[in-house]
């Protein structure tokens, strides 16, 4: 029986789509309202599709929900953007009995185009939909929908809604959509970000610091080898975040001085008066890394500050690599954070105390083995290395804090 057979047009779902088809696989592209987002998604970890997915303790079709990313990052957008856009979700229509998709019983395709590719497409309210590729972003859809309901309820998404064909399909149209897709870079993203105020800051800097005009690496996440860029543009913008919070407080990014940024140009002077800020931390760093002065003044290649030069007797320095960035920003971070007048005298100290130099003192540091370990624990520790070996710590505060977190083998 069709569902107008059974005066289900008015029950169903109404969408207006574009039928098509890639090679055995049939879709329609539409849009679907937040509310309807709400309503008729049903997340991964949901425990309704454990039968669909398998039976409980089977074959998960999906990752689990980064919350925390959610709530701190794609909530926020949503709410705080007037311009926010999100791509197409890829949605399978699941009937709820796990059944495949029937036409006539599930849903119906209503051409209105003499080509028979355009028209509604109806489908019944028992059928769920399974996000195969955005589920973060179907989350945040919810979420926002719960935080701010009057302006959220009408906006739209676009979809590609595929129909449930079976349990191995429904895995293989996630594999396909999740593995065969690959990401910009977040040096990418930020390049052609227009509207993050802590971005568009560092859009000045990277022209208002010497050392960083025409040095900061926009294509990747991390430095080949061979680049002559001292640091990439998203390793910059996380360094800016770190002292930010440390300038303004827990919740800098609320900050009239911070959001007024929002979508102006980089050279607008209320950019400058925030920039100024950072700019005087990284003027600390670079003046009291004399190796920054001949990269300038190009008697050392940004290589051979990270690789170190065999013929020269040289390793490279733990500074050059994105962990020394990080991890110098966080130092700054804590001085500035326990208030010292002297924050910049004590940075300086600090950075000149430092052996740069990669070698064994940096075992469980900085680096494990020859290599430079850059991650957060390695970030933190080199940190509080850096203070201590400034002797600093002793009075406790922020840099007493880090200090205390740095390995033994620092000490």
């Amino acid at each position: 029986m069709h569902l107008h057979e059974r005066n289900l047009y008015i029950m169903a779902i109404k969408i207006p789509v574009v039928k098509g088809r890639t090679l055995s696989t049939e879709y329609w592209l539409g849009s679907l309202s937040f509310s309807a987002i709400s309503k008729y998604v049903k997340l991964p970890e949901n425990t309704d599709w454990d039968d669909v997915f398998g039976g409980k303790g089977g074959q998960e079709a999906q990752r689990k929900l980064a919350k925390t990313r959610v709530t701190n990052e794609i909530v926020p957008y949503l709410l705080n953007s007037d311009d926010a856009f999100f791509s197409s979700l890829a949605l399978i229509l699941v009937p709820s009995t796990g059944d495949p998709l029937k036409e006539g019983s599930d849903y119906e395709f209503k051409p209105i185009s003499a080509d028979g590719k355009i028209g509604e497409l109806f489908i019944d309210e028992s059928v769920d939909m399974f996000p195969a590729d955005g589920q973060h972003r179907a989350a945040a859809i919810i979420d926002a929908l719960r935080q701010d309901r009057g302006r959220m309820t009408p906006q739209e998404v676009p979809v590609v809604l595929l129909p449930y064909v079976d349990k191995d399909k429904l895995r293989q149209h996630f594999s396909d959509l999740n593995l065969n897709a690959k990401p910009v870079s977040q040096s990418i993203g930020y390049a052609f970000e227009s509207r993050d105020p802590i971005v568009i800051v560092t859009k000045r800097i990277m022209k208002d610091v010497p050392l960083f005009e025409k040095r900061v690496n926009e294509l990747s996440n991390s430095l080949a080898k061979k680049s002559p860029d001292v640091i990439t543009m998203g390793t910059l913008v996380q360094a800016h975040h770190i002292l930010l919070e440390a300038l303004y407080g827990s919740k800098y990014k609320d900050e009239a001085e911070i959001t007024d940024l929002r979508q102006i140009d980089p050279a607008d002077e209320r950019v400058g008066a925030v920039a100024e800020k950072l700019r005087d931390v990284w003027e600390v760093v670079i003046d009291n890394i004399p190796e920054w002065d001949l990269l300038m003044n190009g008697k050392v290649s940004a290589r051979e500050l990270r690789e170190g030069d065999e013929a020269k007797g040289t390793t490279g320095f733990v500074f050059a690599f994105g962990l020394g960035w990080q991890a110098i920003a966080t130092a700054a971070a804590a001085l500035i954070k326990d208030e010292r007048d002297d924050w910049s005298e004590d940075l300086a100290h600090c950075l000149r105390a430092v052996d740069w130099s990669k070698g064994g003192h940096w075992h469980g540091i900085a680096m494990v083995g020859e290599r430079v370990n850059n991650t957060g624990p390695g970030i933190k520790a080199t940190a509080g290395y850096i203070l201590r070996t400034g002797g600093l710590g002793s009075e406790g505060g922020e840099v007493g804090a880090l200090v205390s977190a740095a390995p033994d083998d620092a000490k």
